[in-house]
């Protein structure tokens, strides 16, 4: 039976543009990723005012379902997951910015002891992907 449900729109923010597809497509289709930054300076200038409803902003990575639709088309992202690599004040920093624009947004991590705690030796996109769905669906579920 197929989902009647539109997938959720999410931001990623991680150093690896190879894993950061990956994992884009090991969340579909029930979730969507319309931006991924793949640096500080990328994450700060583009996050916040894509979480604000600035449809226009377009991801400079080139990755994410917002890259190629028209600008009416555009998602906000309801979550920003964070990928392998990011350092607690990176976090902090686009926690505090994204949150300063919209306080709705979710921070979800996925760290080296996340990946490893769940049986995987490295970035695995399936263990990723099964680890933000996990953690996306006990912030629904609160």
């Amino acid at each position: 039976m197929a989902s009647t449900t539109s997938p959720i729109p999410v931001a990623t923010f991680g150093k690896d543009p190879k894993i950061a597809e990956q994992v884009r497509e090991k969340l579909l289709p029930d979730i969507e990723v319309v931006h991924c930054a793949l640096n500080l300076s990328a994450a700060l200038a583009e996050l916040p005012a894509l979480c604000s409803g600035a449809l226009e902003t377009t991801p400079s990575s080139g990755l994410g379902t917002n890259t190629a639709a028209e600008t009416s088309q555009r998602k906000v992202p309801q979550a920003i997951f964070f990928g392998g690599g990011f350092t607690d004040d990176e976090f902090e920093q686009i926690s505090a910015a994204v949150h300063a624009k919209n306080p709705g947004v979710h921070m979800i991590k996925v760290q080296k002891r996340d990946v490893l705690a769940a049986g995987s030796i490295g970035p695995n996109p399936d263990t990723i992907a099964k680890i933000y769905r996990k953690k996306l669906a006990a912030l629904a579920a609160a």
